[in-house]
Parts: structure tokens; sequence; C-alpha cells
């Protein structure tokens, strides 16, 4: 996957944040390409065809900038204005950017408790960048939030240190390349993220509802000693006698995961052993299993969420295959 990184600093090279930033992720992230708006356009006449072939050519899309009075510097917003048009990135056959994953990286003056509701700035970072959010929205690519850090505003012997600031951007460069390596590894790293959180809602016997966001309303179950699961509802009751039959917590080791996507786009087989241990509740005994699952998952692209539309159980014994 190709990244491209569109940035925005009128003055790049007495930057620290900044110019820390893009010096990281140009040593350490390989097919990525970086378009300084000031440097291309000092006289800020856009190169239209060339930008949109540049974002026609990216597959991940990247924002780096300082926060100039709320918002981005006056290049960047010209940039948008200018090379976001209608029939290319919005409106009538304006779906070019779909799919396409973006995240805006930015760099902060002023201390993180200025950005509060009783913060000299009122509001919080997240709220001031609405106008970007939904302009993403709008271009139909995937919206995956923000980085930044704070006390990123310079002057000697008045205002932070220059060591403090390099130390930011370091920081916040790592963050950026952890993004475009799990990008780069598709839903993979997503899906196996989710698995974690899945299980540790299953070992502390969470609410129902916490799996249930998770799962297709028709969807089907076949768990070990029930029947079918054919709906939401059905699942509510068997999990109801789950929570009754085990004390809090149970332990659940997954292992020999295996993801393979399927001939419908985002969807995947999932496969994996799976090891129960756990105290029943009505006699204080240890109750182990091994058992294999198999999932058939959809991961939405727009919501960046997963969706379980099949779940499958078996036991198995010394983790033998199962039939």
């Amino acid at each position: 996957m190709k990244a491209l990184m569109i940035v925005s600093h009128p003055n790049l090279d007495n930057s620290i944040a900044n110019k820390t930033i893009i010096e990281e992720v140009l040593s350490k992230v390989d097919n990525i390409e970086i378009r300084h708006v000031e440097e291309l356009y000092p006289d800020l006449k856009i190169d239209v065809e060339a930008e949109q072939k540049a974002l026609l050519e990216a597959d991940i899309i990247i924002f780096q900038h300082p926060f100039y009075w709320y918002s981005t510097p006056a290049g960047l917003k010209q940039w948008m204005d200018e090379v976001l048009t209608y029939g290319f990135a919005f409106g009538h056959d304006g779906d070019k950017l779909k799919g396409k994953h973006f995240m805006q990286s930015l760099t902060v003056g002023g201390p993180e408790e200025s950005y509060k509701a009783l913060g000299y700035n009122h509001f919080t970072i997240e709220e001031f960048l609405r106008p970007i959010e939904q302009t993403v929205y709008l271009t139909m690519m995937v919206h995956h939030g923000f980085i930044h850090s704070h006390r990123n505003a310079y002057i000697a012997g008045a205002y932070n240190s220059r060591r403090e600031v390099e130390a930011n951007g370091k920081e916040q460069a790592a963050r950026l390349i952890a993004f475009i390596e799990e990008m780069r590894g598709g839903d993979t790293p997503k899906i196996k993220a989710f698995m974690e959180k899945w299980f540790a809602g299953f070992d502390d016997l969470d609410e129902n509802s916490f799996f249930t966001q998770y799962m297709a309303a028709n969807i089907k179950m076949n768990m070990v000693d029930a029947d079918q699961i054919n709906s939401i509802e059905e699942f509510n009751a068997w999990y109801d006698g789950a929570k009754q039959m085990f004390e809090t917590p149970t332990e659940h080791i997954v292992s020999n995961i295996k993801i393979i996507p399927t001939d419908e786009d985002n969807h995947y087989t999932v496969t994996f052993d799976v090891i129960l241990n756990a105290v029943l509740t009505e006699d204080k005994s240890d109750f182990t299993v091994n058992a294999k699952e198999k999932w058939l998952l959809e991961w939405d692209t727009e919501s960046n969420r997963p969706t379980i539309k099949k779940y499958d159980v078996w036991i198995t014994d010394n983790k033998e295959e199962a039939v």
C-alpha cells in the first residue's frame, strides 16, 4: 500500500516538531510520497491534476501540519479547496477517494490542559477538527481520527525546550509509523485485536450488549451442548445461562489463529484453537475444555468495526482436529 503525506508548513526548515516527524517517517517507512504544499507551490498556485494523480495512486493519505489558529495552515486549506473537487472527491461520480485510509497528524503549540471546557481554548482538539472529519466522510475515505502532541511551540529561553519538542516529534512519528504499518497489514491486525477484546469480555463475563453490538441480527451460532442460535435474543438466553454456570473470571487461551479472506469483499473466515479454564458456580469445581472455533466475519470499512455473521464451536480431545 502506498502512503501519501500532504505536508503544509509555511516555514518547514525552521520547524522542529513537523520537521522531526517527516524525517523520522522518511527514514523508517517505505513506499511513501511526501508533498509539501508550500514548497511545491510557493505562490499557492496548485497543480490540481498533479495533486489528484498523487491521491489516486495512494492507499493511505495523511495530512501533516501545525495547528494554526485552531485549524490548518492557509496552504492546506487552499489545497483542499482546489483539489477536492466536485466529480472527483464528492458529488456525481465523485467517488475517486472512496475506501482510502485517512489520518490527520498535527502538532499543537499549547498545553493539553488548555484544550478543555475550562481551559483558555475552551474546546477540545477533536471539536476543532470536526470540519476535516466531515470532509473525509464526504469524500468517502475511511476516517481513522487524528494523531497529535502538545507543547510544540518553542521560543528560546522562554517557552519549552528544543529537546522537548524534538522528543514530541519522535514520539508522534512513532505513532504515525505504527498506523501506516497497521494499515498495510490489512484487516488482519484489527481482527486479531478485536478477538483479544472479545475473549477478554468473555473472561469478565461482561454484559450481553458488549457482544451483541458485534453480531449480525440473523447470526447463526453453533455452541457446545446447545441448540443452534439464530438471533440476538437466542444468544442472550444462552449467554445468561453461561453467566450463571461459571464464576468470574474465566480464562480463554487462544492460539493457531488463521484469518482467510473470502470471495466477498471485507469478509473473512477466522479459525483458531481455544482452551476455556473456569470454575463452576454450583460446586466450585474446575472446568476445562479444548475447542476449535470458526467465524465468518465482515469488517466494515466505513465504521471500522467487525460484524460476526456465523460462529461455530467444536469440542476437541487433546486439541485434535474437529470433525
